[in-house]
């Protein structure tokens, strides 16, 4: 099927308007039929374009309701979108590269129009017009805004993007003065506040340009207002590591100062307490064991705190080498079970009778499963299960109590530093330090496994952690030096 071109020819002389129309009719054939129409003035052929579509129009620039140039411009503001071929009677290249710079595709002198260059003209003024809306498209595609603006600040050309910034249609901001000050060569930051409601940080690096022959500015605009919020977050979080870092250096300090006047301390009540000192009344006696218990937990508080500070900062030295979990499981178990034997509670197993060794730290790890049994002690009402399953590449230890369990939207805070839940106690009502969890978590990680808890059956917690099996890799010792150990003396709550 012949592919149909729509031409409007604007010329007043009739007789150019005829020769125009023979050219066209020797031209016709082949896969493209030239249809031309014409009109004698501008304000015939602008009323002509807006109501009916054609695909090219053909502009002399001497009409008697409009001269020169100007005639060009009136038309390209009225019908941007169609390309332009001008016909002028005067044989002058500037007035036709002119021409060409506000918006024409081709220009063709009155004088040497023949049909090859008419046809030739009409074609390559239609390819132009092609190839310009793809490269259009592209920038209208683009997911940043783009603006033209003339000298005068008014915008002459705005992508979709550029207007959903703004929360306008293009044709209210085409033609009309940009609010911003757009300088060649700046970068500047603004707010907009579009329809939507959502208020966005937009980035603007401005470009000198030349824009239908004339000088313009070229301004891209980005929507940083996520970077921004990125950027934001990133700074608090350094803030607030920052913080983080002086308070523990703070701590850290104050403890390694409480050290020895606590020393000091619990020397001197030991000494009242054991009747040394002389003796002691019976309320005498209430008053210095109640001041023993005090200065112990807060023994236990330091402690804890100096060996997690340690942990946390990777200075504590780890020796893993291959161990007997099961062995291990047992022996501290029993002794937990020694320490609390004036309990009616009872310490199940469920302990495979052989297991691969694990490659761990043994003291670290048994300090570990103490913290878990002693959390286990004071929570239990009647009965502590510790079990052991081996996987193909871990072993996993779980220490499950028969109390009322740990509230579902508090489990992940357990493994907080200070953390101290108030699940009620089984036992006699100790309170901890909160920070073994912490150190449990910190030890696990550094031996190569990790830890978490968990509720059983709406009743009683589980606290699990699993080790890694010694493969033949892991043989050696990861280190000949001689171990930092943290203390014993580590609670949850």
């Amino acid at each position: 099927m012949n592919e149909r071109v729509r031409i409007l020819l604007i010329e007043d002389d009739p007789d150019y308007t005829f020769l125009i129309s023979r050219l066209v009719d020797e031209v016709c054939g082949g896969t493209v039929k030239f249809l031309v129409e014409s009109v004698s003035s501008l304000a015939e052929g602008l009323a002509r374009l807006e109501r009916d579509d054609h695909d090219i129009v053909l502009l002399d620039l001497m009409l008697p309701d409009s001269r020169g140039l100007e005639t060009l411009s009136r038309l390209r503001a009225k019908a941007p979108g169609i390309p332009v071929v001008v016909l002028t009677n005067v044989d002058d290249e500037a007035i036709g590269t002119d021409a060409i710079a506000r918006g024409a595709q081709d220009f063709l002198g009155k004088q040497k129009i023949d049909p090859r260059r008419l046809a030739r003209a009409i074609s390559y003024a239609l390819e132009r017009d092609r190839l310009f809306r793809q490269m259009e498209s592209v920038v209208d595609g683009s997911p940043d805004g783009t603006l033209i603006v003339d000298l005068g600040g008014v915008v002459r050309y705005v992508n979709p993007a550029a207007a959903e910034m703004f929360g306008r249609r293009r044709e209210q901001l085409l033609g009309k003065p940009f609010e911003f000050e757009a300088v060649g060569g700046s970068s500047v930051q603004f707010k907009l506040s579009p329809a939507s409601g959502r208020e966005l940080e937009v980035e603007m690096r401005v470009a000198d340009i030349r824009w239908k022959g004339a000088p313009a500015r070229l301004a891209s605009l980005r929507d940083v207002t996520d970077i921004r919020k990125v950027e934001e977050l990133r700074a608090e979080v350094r803030e607030r590591l920052r913080m983080d870092e002086l308070k523990d250096q703070l701590l850290n300090t104050v403890a390694h100062e409480l050290r020895s006047p606590l020393s000091v301390i619990k020397a001197a009540v030991a000494t009242m307490r054991d009747g040394l000192a002389g003796p002691l009344t019976p309320e005498q006696s209430k008053m210095v064991a109640m001041a023993d218990r005090h200065v112990d937990r807060l023994t236990r508080l330091l402690n804890n705190f100096l060996d997690l500070s340690r942990l946390e900062s990777r200075n504590a030295c780890v020796t893993r080498r291959p161990a007997d979990a099961v062995a291990l499981i047992r022996e501290v178990s029993q002794g937990v079970g020694l320490a609390c034997r004036a309990r009616p509670l009872s310490f199940d197993y469920d302990l495979p009778d052989a297991a691969p060794p694990v490659h761990i730290d043994a003291d670290m790890i048994a300090q570990v499963l103490g913290n878990l049994l002693d959390n286990a002690v004071r929570y239990a009402r009647e009965r502590i299960l510790v079990r052991a399953t081996c996987g193909l590449e871990s072993l996993e230890i779980s220490v499950i109590d028969d109390g009322p369990g740990i509230p579902a939207e508090k489990i992940h805070e357990l493994f907080n530093k200070f953390v101290q839940l108030d699940r009620p106690r089984g036992g006699s009502g100790y309170k901890g330090t909160g920070l073994g969890l912490a150190i449990s978590r910190e030890i696990v990680t550094l031996n190569g496994g990790r830890i978490w808890a968990e509720n059983v059956n709406g009743r009683g917690a589980c606290f699990r952690f699993t080790l890694p099996l010694a493969a033949a890799g892991r043989l050696q010792e990861d280190s000949h030096a001689e171990p930092t150990r943290p203390t014993q003396d580590s609670h949850r709550r």
